[in-house]
């Protein structure tokens, strides 16, 4: 019998500089495969978050026997930053990142409102579908902007993922910023070991956790 695997993602861009079937949704893909499963992926990637309700919308979802979202990747990143900074540079990201904790406190950091605001639209279309779903939080990143937006991120899509009753796989409770999971000389781009390991753990997740959590759910009408 065949599994009808849905992937919406943001993040397959991450797969450069790896080898052929080295990302995690590969890793996860051969998981299910040796357990004895025949998978059918359909992709979705990469996406800007503000399209994925729509997408979604004209999705025939009743159709996938699994729906995995990550996004959100590219959102909460500083588009400015640099590829391999200068030690001015580092200080200014430094600084940059103190002051965009001030402007959290605020209120005021775009990203994070926009992803807020984003993710509720998804996670209402999802809801009827939400046992079959899992989300993942975004990955971890080494610029100092990025890391704490990401980090903030992931706070959010947990705190919102598990309030509406969805599955969610908490990348940076298992990969952190430390240079050993990236890419060499790369900021943004988690290598290899990582992908396995992040790989490994969802089909782990997938096969223990239940389908909807035992928290609080708010009621369908």
């Amino acid at each position: 019998m065949k599994m009808h695997l849905l992937v919406i993602a943001d993040s397959l861009h991450y797969d450069a500089g790896l080898t052929s079937r080295q990302s995690y949704l590969d890793q996860f893909v051969q998981q299910l495969e040796r357990s004895g499963q025949e998978v059918v992926v359909t992709y979705h990637a990469p996406m800007a978050l503000c399209t994925i309700a729509d997408v979604l919308q004209r999705v025939p979802l009743q159709r996938y026997d699994l729906i995995i979202l990550q996004v959100a990747n590219r959102h909460l990143r500083d588009s400015g930053l640099a590829l391999r900074p200068t030690t001015g540079e580092r200080l200014r990201e430094y600084a940059m990142a103190w002051a965009v904790r001030i402007q959290w406190w605020l209120d005021r950091v775009r990203p994070l409102r926009e992803v807020h605001q984003q993710l509720a639209r998804i996670l209402e279309t999802l809801r009827f579908h939400r046992h079959r779903v899992i989300l993942l939080t975004p990955f971890p990143h080494r610029e100092p902007v990025s890391g704490w937006l990401r980090r903030k991120g992931s706070d959010l899509l947990k705190s919102e993922g598990r309030y509406r009753g969805f599955r969610v796989f908490d990348v940076q409770a298992l990969i952190d910023s430390r240079e050993e999971f990236f890419i060499t000389g790369d900021r943004e781009r988690l290598n290899a070991i990582s992908h396995e390991l992040i790989g490994r753990r969802l089909y782990d997740f997938y096969r223990t956790e239940p389908s909807i959590t035992t928290g609080s759910l708010k009621q369908d009408s």
